[in-house]
């Protein structure tokens, strides 16, 4: 995978996990809260400002209440 694939793949998982935080009606505030980071963090990566690491869609996935690695095979659909 090249860096623009791995970019696009990481962008299409925070839109997915944004929307599945925004049906599960999950604040920012509270995922700042949960996760540790701060809101503008979290406002900075779901208006892809900021690329998250690993570890930061891990958190983000468990704040939210779903598998990372089923978001990712989501996400990888989408883009092939």
């Amino acid at each position: 995978m090249n860096r623009e694939d791995a970019e696009k793949l990481s962008q299409k998982v925070v839109e997915l996990l944004e929307r599945k935080r925004v049906e599960r009606q999950i604040t920012k505030l509270r995922i700042s809260k949960e996760t540790g980071l701060s809101r503008t963090a979290v406002t900075l990566i779901v208006n892809r400002q900021n690329s998250p690491t690993l570890r930061t869609l891990l958190m983000l996935a468990d704040c939210i209440g779903v598998d990372l690695k089923e978001v990712l095979d989501e996400a990888e659909k989408t883009l092939t």
